[in-house]
């Protein structure tokens, strides 16, 4: 875990764990204080008090984080802090504020009780920064947008159908002889009944009530609206949770139908088939060049650094390369993936780029007889460009192997501007011309 510095950046693990305990406690305490207000009791216990605590420590690190005004994140601690006074606090403050507390001084004046119950309500204003939570979350973590969206329609249909329940009581529709929770717990039935359009009839508004008419029929239309909903999007959403996976189906079946129109043969469909589907298994990617030519220069540079890392430690001419080298080689560089069978390099043809072997085997083969045998991290088909001579030797993958190809004018740019790559690049090409190699 990287170490705290002041402001706290949103994206470090403690920020998120804070975010994280802090939906959780606006959504119970939404939940909590709405029903002991609406029941009349207004309890002052462990959990209201936990609350407090948490919603008083988030005034607390929102003061020593970096805060984001839009996407212009706040680094500085001063302007961030100034930035927090100006927005949230007041939010912040009236939710932690402990008004029920002031319950034990009411004593029995019911005019005081209803005062006190409504400043306690104000706990719930804290709602307003649930929006802001979650798209800081979804940024730190990288959640997928439609689960994002799930999660928020759980978030506000439970408490939607709660704040439904308790309107229910209030406006004096649920039983009344019963303990205060058999009378929520009812209540949340009816709610649920209505909104999910079942209406089972064992809980109906008093035919002699407008007001609880004119609820029911309210609670009625957003049933209705939330089942369009649910039928309108939530089955989108859940098909769109793999979003990789729903591109690779849509590439899959265009290539598909490109070699149906095309009547290409049996035998290449299976292997281009082969080829998508070792995409999908090994990199869960159909290809990652469009995103990084979409980036600026530096940006893309250190996504290549990161990206190819692994070739990296295992190329020895990269291993112990400078730093400027690798930063220049990298950008360079050409991921190509072979089939089983495919040949890399045919011996008798001109040599305009070298490889270096990432994933997977391969044979160097010399009149169709193997010599020797390639292994990650194993760079072949310098020579050819070293002596301007064509291919002596043909490679061919014997399993699925991932390359990194580089240009010939690539190749010889980076030898003049790089003299100690030129000098191992020529060392590396005497070791292979002894042992046959292309």
């Amino acid at each position: 875990m990287k170490s705290v510095t002041i402001p706290l950046p949103p994206s470090h693990p403690l920020r998120i764990l804070w975010n994280l305990i802090l939906v959780v406690a606006i959504w119970t305490s939404s939940l909590t204080v709405s029903y002991f207000t609406a029941v009349g009791s207004g309890q002052v216990n462990i959990v209201y008090a936990f609350f407090t605590i948490v919603f008083f420590l988030d005034i607390l690190v929102n003061c020593f984080s970096a805060q984001k005004q839009g996407y212009h994140v706040i680094a500085q601690k001063s302007a961030g802090i100034v930035y927090y006074l100006k927005s949230w606090l007041i939010v912040d403050l009236l939710a932690a504020l402990p008004f029920l507390a002031l319950l034990t001084q009411s004593g029995d004046d019911a005019g005081m009780r209803v005062v006190v119950l409504s400043l306690g309500l104000l706990r719930i204003v804290k709602l307003a920064k649930v929006p802001r939570v979650m798209v800081e979350l979804q940024d730190s973590l990288m959640i997928n947008p439609s689960i994002m969206r799930l999660l928020l329609f759980a978030f506000w249909f439970t408490l939607v159908c709660h704040f439904m329940a308790l309107g229910w009581i209030l406006i004096g529709a649920a039983e009344s002889n019963r303990p205060p929770f058999d009378i929520y717990l009812r209540s949340l039935y009816w709610c649920l009944t209505t909104v999910a359009t079942i209406g089972y009839g064992d809980y109906t508004p008093n035919h002699d009530s407008n007001v609880q008419i004119i609820y029911t029929m309210v609670v009625q239309i957003f049933g209705v609206a939330m089942y369009g909903y649910i039928i309108g999007n939530v089955s989108g959403l859940i098909a769109n949770l793999d979003t990789a996976k729903a591109e690779f189906l849509r590439k899959t079946e265009s290539v598909n139908r490109f070699m149906r129109m095309h009547k290409i043969p049996l035998k290449d469909q299976e292997r281009v088939r082969d080829y998508y589907n070792y995409l999908w298994h090994k990199k869960r990617s159909v290809g990652l060049s469009d995103v990084i030519s979409d980036l600026p220069h530096t940006l893309s540079r250190d996504i290549a650094l990161f990206i190819h890392q692994d070739i990296l430690k295992k190329v020895v001419l990269f291993r112990h390369a400078d730093e400027l080298f690798v930063r220049e080689a990298v950008q360079l560089l050409k991921p190509e993936l072979f089939l089983p069978g495919d040949y890399i390099i045919r011996e008798g043809a001109s040599g305009d780029c070298m490889y270096f072997l990432d994933e997977g085997e391969a044979e160097v083969l010399v009149k169709n007889e193997r010599v020797s045998l390639l292994t990650e991290g194993s760079p072949f088909g310098e020579s050819a460009l070293v002596r301007e001579e064509k291919r002596n030797a043909s490679i061919r993958a014997i399993t699925y192997c991932h390359v990194y190809m580089l240009g010939k004018k690539d190749f010889n740019d980076l030898r003049e501007k790089h003299p100690a790559f030129d000098l191992q690049i020529r060392r590396i090409s005497e070791s292979h011309e002894k042992n046959n190699p292309s």
